[in-house]
């Protein structure tokens, strides 16, 4: 029997390359658990994109490749460069005059409608203020019309006609005038207001039988028409 028992001492002995490669297994196992495996999209770039990025022939980008004429010492510029620099000086001052001179013109055109747009102002307001003595001129003409000329009563005839020829001369020193219109004068609607149209047999057509109402006109405004009676 002692083979037996050798059989047996045989199978009780450790087997130390066997459990090491189980423990070597554990430890793969718990390696790829702690430290996953990267994705695909994560690999490490190739050393030709790297290239790519950096020029289309390989090489690094320097500093001195961005550099500018403006960014070169004067004392280093070439021929070209100074050119480039001339050119683009030249440039930037015609766009800068041309501004200015729009500016100039917009300035100018500015003033001379303001000036007109006051002057306007100015002869509206005088229109107005002149305007308001032709009913007066109108008063004191039906009361020359009525007024005694002998007697008691010609001192102060005289004295209303007086004030009509003062109010005259005013509105002759500001450059107003009787518009004319006198019977037999052609029709002018422009200066002429046509308050009816009659038949006469001294007059033709469209000419003025008798002044109803006299008008004034201011240079060449007319600030109120004379309205008269025309024939037809």
């Amino acid at each position: 029997m002692p083979p037996v028992n050798e059989q047996q001492s045989e199978d009780t002995k450790p087997r130390p390359d066997r459990e090491k490669r189980s423990d070597s297994m554990i430890e793969q196992k718990e390696s790829v658990l702690q430290h996953p495996p990267e994705a695909e999209g994560e690999q490490e770039p190739s050393p030709t994109a790297s290239a790519d990025d950096n020029g289309s022939d390989g090489r690094e980008a320097t500093p001195d490749d961005g550099e500018t004429a403006a960014e070169i010492p004067p004392e280093e510029l070439t021929t070209g460069q100074w050119l480039e620099k001339l050119a683009a000086t030249e440039a930037l001052a015609a766009e800068r005059l041309e501004g200015q001179q729009r500016s100039l013109a917009d300035f100018q055109n500015y003033k001379r409608r303001t000036s007109r747009d006051m002057q306007l102002v100015r002869q509206n307001a005088a229109a107005s203020l002149l305007a308001n003595f032709f009913p007066i001129m109108d008063d004191l003409s039906l009361a020359l019309e009525s007024l005694p000329i002998t007697g008691d009563g010609a001192a102060w005839s005289e004295g209303v006609n007086m004030i009509h020829r003062k109010l005259m001369s005013v509105l002759e020193g500001e450059d107003v005038a009787v518009i004319e219109a006198e019977p037999g004068q052609e029709f002018d609607p422009h200066f002429h207001e046509a308050i009816v149209q009659e038949e006469h047999d001294d007059y033709d057509s469209d000419l003025i039988i008798a002044v109803v109402r006299p008008g004034y006109r201011w240079g060449e405004r007319v600030l109120r028409p004379a309205q008269v009676r025309v024939a037809k």
